[in-house]
């Protein structure tokens, strides 16, 4: 957003679409919107009478090369720099009766005014380092709830991480996931809203979704509850429907699925059906930080048909090992589970329902 366009917007003199892209534009900068705020604020409460247009412009001129080179004598000083401007320009709030911002050239003297107030923040050193994206993420037996600029709301999941990008909110809304996380998400059709996860990225069409992209799941897994999601290498999908993309391009959907099952973890409730221990075990180590072994990796692929409704890792664990007739050990803090050399481990056919 270059100054002119500030100015004509501070002046009133924008078309519709310009005034809205302003508007997006201090969403998406909202450090760089309360500075003109504020600045904006100490001048409508100043008095007359108004200052000369030229005088103005060149003390003003004045002033920021001298904040530049105070800048410059100390790092991380912005108070003289802030004094400077409020001096030459607080006592000088109406013009002709009318906010002396709605003077043309005022205006951009206004504009000038917040870039030096920013860039005096900066570092001595004349370049600026691009906005850093804003970083969430979860530990084990951690879940955090999130909520955007764009009034979108967002629960993580427990050993998650989500990156919100820099420009987020100003032409598009991109976000990029490892881990678990569900959407509820504000729509916007002038401002796309994408999730990145895995090798698949999730295009919100006005909806509510859940994503699971864990490394060792080797694969992203979508579930819709309200709306539409376009998926890629699969497409569109519904209310509903569960959208799968594997780690080497295997796509599948399953349609009117029990998401109960899908999303319950939001509610504190698990149910599983044919999954495998390996994945069982993982959801268990990480909502309750335990630490939870399988003494022989074949275990891993065993189905687990169960749910898990409210119970300690303890408890679920004895629960996994009566289903599939294997034995769990409790060593201190830590868990193994192994066959059971008394009997064998249960198969799908043999396995409760």
């Amino acid at each position: 957003m270059d100054p002119e366009l500030l100015a004509r917007y501070l002046a009133g003199e924008c078309t519709e679409s310009e005034a809205a892209f302003v508007r997006r534009a201090l969403m998406a900068r909202p450090d760089v919107a309360r500075t003109l705020d504020a600045f904006l604020a100490r001048l409508d409460g100043a008095v007359s009478p108004a200052p000369d247009d030229d005088a103005s412009w060149a003390a003003l001129s004045a002033r920021m090369h001298e904040g530049d080179a105070a800048a410059a004598a100390s790092p991380g000083s912005d108070a003289r720099p802030a004094r400077s401007l409020r001096r030459h320009f607080v006592l000088h709030a109406v013009e002709r009766g009318r906010p002396w911002w709605r003077s043309w050239s005022l205006a951009i003297a206004s504009v000038a005014a917040v870039a030096a107030i920013v860039a005096v923040r900066a570092p001595a050193a004349r370049e600026v380092a691009p906005p850093a994206p804003r970083v969430y993420s979860t530990n084990s037996a951690q879940r955090a709830e999130i909520v955007l600029g764009d009034g979108t709301r967002i629960t993580l999941a427990p050993e998650s991480r989500l990156r919100v990008a820099a420009d987020f909110g100003t032409e598009r809304r991109d976000l990029y996931l490892e881990g678990e996380a569900f959407f509820d998400v504000a729509h916007d059709a002038t401002r796309p809203f994408t999730v990145y996860a895995g090798n698949a990225s999730a295009h919100d069409i006005g909806t509510a979704f859940a994503i699971r992209s864990y490394a060792k799941d080797r694969a992203v897994q979508i579930a819709v509850r309200e709306g539409m999601v376009a998926m890629s290498g699969i497409g569109p999908l519904t209310a509903g429907d569960v959208g799968t993309l594997s780690s080497d391009g295997r796509a599948s959907v399953r349609h009117r699925a029990d998401l109960d099952a899908q999303l319950g973890w939001l509610d504190g409730k698990f149910s599983y059906t044919d999954a495998p221990l390996g994945r069982v075990a993982d959801d268990l180590r990480r909502w309750h930080g335990a630490d939870i072994a399988l003494r022989d990796s074949t275990l891993a692929a065993l189905p687990f048909t169960g749910e898990m409704n409210g119970l300690s890792a303890p408890s679920a664990l004895d629960l996994v090992a009566r289903t599939l007739g294997l034995r769990v050990r409790r060593d201190g803090e830590r868990f193994t589970l192994s066959a059971d050399a008394r009997r064998a481990p249960r198969t799908p056919a043999h396995q409760s329902r």
